[in-house]
């Protein structure tokens, strides 16, 4: 009697054990469901990374081919992208403990423990034990596109581009002179290159002779562009050393953004705001050689700059001296860019599209012949000879970018490093100078991707 009494304890153990056994395996299962969350959600972002920085290069190259065929430039954004991810688990496990004629029975389920004894034996058989578990993901992403339009879109595309753009991009490593060219239509009194919205017009003479002298002295790093920290008057009186009063000196300096500055030795103060700001720097020893006397006086700036830079600010007007009654001779403290709008850019960098002949010669694309005779009289560096975008009725198979358009394949080759590079820069432009689409925007599309 003993002894069967231990055999029907040691059976409910054994089956509890595999119920358990079960269970854990269960909760095993469901904790990897719960640290594969976090993986999904890393593996999509760096999905739709990839899949926005691709489209947006695409509808960036497709705008420039549209260009080159004359046709109006149309943007649409993705501005906003959300998904919801689900996870159920589900799981069971059973056993089954047989006694010689009795059994006992445990089974569990997600929502708890149940079970069933029947019957007492001296036997124990579990060849029944069984667990089943199953876990499932889901990924319902819903994306929206807004197209650009109306007047944010079109003050971004249409108005002068910010000085700044120029320092910017040269910081991020782009050749002064490419940019310069691309961006700025003209410095203090010269007059760069020109285009409407089919015409093109050679800058003036001097022009072409001061872009070689920037690609010169930029390449051994006597001529830079950047934002630099400098000290503007606010007004042009200087305060005599002995009138300022330490309360003076510790009242500016506290505001974070003004400063004393001395331009004679230290006998007289300018008050002065104290930031950075985009500016051009040569070299003093460079200054005063053949080359750099010609540079100033092709760029009309004095040569004893206050601030030992030349600022960057926007023109005021197309040519000659801002304020009236002032010489066109006099020569300047700063330089004065004209800019480009961003339009235009994506105007002059689409001459680089390569067309079937007959396109350009029966006016379905821009006529480049100004441009090309304005290269050969030397007023203009002749960029499509350097930088290419490709055309192909097949797809390309190697190809760092390419988008359809008008039943033809246009590409950049991935081995056209010079292309890549002026493409990057486009892009980059892009994305300093446009803004994200407003919630106001219309219409709307959005789409539900499962």
């Amino acid at each position: 009697m003993k002894r069967a009494s231990e055999i029907r304890a040691m059976n409910t153990i054994l089956a509890k054990r595999w119920i358990l056994f079960g269970a854990a395996n269960t909760l095993l299962m469901m904790g990897c469901a719960h640290t594969r969350g976090p993986q999904l959600v890393l593996n999509s972002h760096i999905d739709y990374n990839k899949a926005v920085s691709q489209v947006l290069k695409e509808e960036l190259l497709l705008n420039v081919v549209r260009r080159r065929y004359l046709e109006p430039l149309q943007f649409v954004a993705v501005s906003s992208i959300s998904t919801n991810i689900g996870l159920s688990v589900d799981a069971a496990a059973s056993g089954t403990a047989d006694n010689s004629g009795g059994s006992t029975t445990k089974g569990i389920s997600l929502g708890g423990l149940s079970g069933e004894k029947s019957g007492v034996g001296s036997g124990l058989d579990l060849s029944n034990v069984g667990i089943d578990a199953g876990v499932s993901f889901s990924d319902s992403p819903t994306v929206t596109i807004t197209p650009r339009q109306g007047e944010d879109i079109a003050k971004q595309l249409h108005e002068p581009l910010g000085v700044s753009s120029v320092a910017d991009l040269v910081a991020a490593g782009y050749p002064i002179d490419g940019t310069v060219q691309l961006l700025v239509q003209g410095i203090n009194n010269l007059r760069g290159p020109t285009l409407q919205y089919d015409k093109f017009r050679g800058g003036s003479s001097e022009w072409r002779e001061v872009i070689n002298l920037i690609r010169k002295f930029s390449e051994d790093g006597s001529f830079v562009i950047n934002r630099f920290r400098w000290n503007d008057p606010y007004t042009d009186y200087a305060f005599p050393a002995d009138k300022i009063t330490p309360e003076m000196w510790i009242t500016t300096l506290s505001t974070g953004s003004r400063r004393w500055k001395s331009y004679d030795g230290g006998k007289t103060f300018m008050f002065t705001t104290h930031e950075m700001a985009p500016a051009a720097w040569l070299d003093e020893g460079v200054r005063k050689s053949p080359e750099g006397v010609r540079f100033m006086e092709l760029l009309n700036v004095q040569s004893d700059v206050q601030k030992r830079v030349w600022l960057l600010e926007p023109a005021r007007v197309v040519e000659g001296p801002d304020l009236e009654g002032s010489s066109p001779d006099q020569k300047r403290p700063t330089l004065k860019f004209r800019m480009r709008s961003l339009y235009n850019v994506i105007s002059l960098y689409s001459y680089i599209v390569q067309v079937p002949p007959e396109d350009e010669a029966e006016g379905r694309a821009t006529d480049l012949t100004a441009f090309r005779e304005s290269a050969a009289r030397g007023e203009v560096d002749n960029f499509p000879e350097t930088t290419c975008i490709n055309w192909s009725k097949k797809r390309p198979a190697s190809a760092f970018l390419a988008v359809r358009h008008r039943g033809l394949w246009f590409y950049i080759d991935d081995s056209d490093q010079k292309t890549k590079v002026a493409f990057n820069a486009l892009y980059d432009l892009w994305q300093l100078s446009m803004k994200g689409p407003s919630s106001e925007a219309t219409p709307v599309t959005t789409i539900q991707v499962n």
